[in-house]
């Protein structure tokens, strides 16, 4: 199989786009001299193909994704592995968030004057096959360097006046539909108690075991289809150093989504399907600053900004040790723990809020108090969100990351904010970037306004530096 570095331009990198696939060599030659009719072997490793995302951009992708007006666009729509992209009339946009887990459904609507697609009606097998939209740019005239911005199986085909328009839901949607308990007779609830479990390995146990609903590959490198190993090795490493354990009971209705969205909570993690279609892990108190982007007034379309007390909080109240009996959680734990910030409560009142899940629960106080300090040190002030329509050079910018803002309108000069979700519209070659400073799920960058308390003292943006 040919090989080829990232930074060059690909060779149709769009028509190579595989799930991640595993090729090991299974048969062992017998009756042949192997040496004499096959010749030496100097390297033999795994080997798989996969959907080039953000990140892996190229520097052909980037010089051309940052320009104001870049050239030789290419938009691409594949349906199982076949090029529609002359069919497309309207290309669709496509929307991801932290708290979903999941991506949103996304349409993309082609011409049917031809009538060739009635060819969905004369053939329902192509009906939850696969389709992807790719985008790139022209770097020779056989090469086109892309990267894929989404995915899913095809779910509805409505035809009108000429055209179709294909519903694409999610891959990793069957997240919110397959539940972790296979026991759908005696309703029999799956338990984790009697240990301490790294959340991590819970998360991978759950995802992974042939006793549960998904059953995902198990295996533990960048391989995995379905699992981004590395956020997930990072994840587990990070717990592990700071002792994070906990205990849990999943009931036999609880689906794959709001199991993890429970584990995110508690653990103040990220959990979220990325474009590539598998599940990225991320424990930060500021965002990541290795693929950080810049926005200045020259890059904003139209922008936002919303101040927001709803969703501050200066006590946060963590219950721990649940009992499970009888197939179910207590209704009350047997402690809860609370951590108050003194001069937010001066400034704003009382606001107390608590963990909203009992599937999963901490056993020790320790472990409870940093999840109420974490939580109380994001959310101690009002938040400063911003939603910023840009051109669309931020592909390289995946959930999580660093942006820095200067918008002159609202006074913010450089502030560091992170990328939580975000709206592609293919179409319209733009993008919708929804920005945290503080309370968005996981990852926080808390230096807009500061209190001077003691938690973090008097602050500046270097904040979002901080590891």
């Amino acid at each position: 199989m040919a090989r080829q570095n990232k930074d060059q331009a690909p060779l149709f990198k769009y028509s190579l786009y595989y799930y991640l696939t595993k090729f090991r060599p299974t048969v062992k030659p017998d009756g042949v001299d192997f040496q004499t009719a096959v010749g030496s072997i100097t390297e033999l490793s795994e080997t798989f193909s996969r959907c080039f995302i953000g990140h892996d951009a190229s520097s052909y992708f980037l010089s051309k994704n940052l320009s104001t007006n870049p050239s030789s666009i290419v938009r691409t729509f594949l349906f199982q592995n076949s090029n529609f992209t002359d069919r497309i009339t309207r290309f669709p946009t496509i929307r991801r968030d932290y708290k979903s887990v999941t991506a949103k459904p996304f349409t993309i609507e082609l011409e049917n004057a031809s009538q060739l697609m009635n060819e969905l009606i004369a053939d329902k097998t192509k009906f939850r096959q696969d389709g992807d939209v790719m985008y790139g740019y022209q770097a020779t005239a056989n090469s086109v360097d892309s990267l894929c911005l989404g995915g899913g199986s095809l779910i509805t085909a409505r035809y009108s006046r000429s055209t179709v328009q294909l519903t694409f839901k999610n891959r990793m949607d069957i997240l919110s539909e397959k539940k972790i308990s296979l026991d759908q007779t005696s309703k029999t609830g799956v338990t984790y108690v009697g240990s301490e479990y790294n959340p991590a390995d819970l998360t991978f146990d759950i995802l992974t075991s042939n006793s549960f609903g998904a059953q995902f590959n198990s295996v533990k490198s960048y391989t995995n289809a379905q699992i981004h190993y590395d956020s997930w090795k990072r994840w587990y490493d990070t717990l592990d150093s700071e002792n994070i354990t906990i205990n849990g009971f999943f009931g036999a209705d609880i689906t794959y989504q709001k199991a993890l969205q429970s584990i995110a909570e508690v653990t103040d993690s990220a959990i979220y399907v990325e474009a590539d279609n598998r599940i990225y892990f991320v424990r930060n108190l500021v965002g990541v600053q290795s693929f950080a982007g810049t926005i200045t007034d020259s890059d904003i379309i139209s922008m936002t900004t919303n101040g927001d007390a709803n969703d501050m909080c200066n006590e946060y109240i963590v219950p721990t040790s649940f009992t499970v009996a009888n197939n179910a959680v207590s209704a009350n734990p047997k402690a809860r723990l609370a951590h108050t910030n003194a001069p937010s409560v001066n400034s704003f009142g009382k606001v107390s809020r608590e963990v909203t899940t009992n599937l999963v629960w901490y056993t020790n106080s320790a472990n409870a108090n940093n999840l109420a300090q974490r939580v109380v040190a994001r959310r101690r002030e009002p938040e400063i969100a911003v939603k910023v329509q840009t051109p669309i050079k931020y592909l390289q910018q995946q959930l999580g990351d660093l942006i820095y803002v200067s918008a002159s309108e609202v006074g913010l000069e450089a502030e560091p904010y992170t990328l939580i979700g975000q709206s592609i519209n293919v179409e319209d070659n733009t993008m919708e970037l929804d920005l945290s400073v503080g309370h968005g799920i996981a990852v926080a960058n808390m230096s807009v306004f500061t209190l001077g308390d003691s938690t973090l003292g008097t602050l500046d943006n270097t904040v979002g530096l901080l590891a």
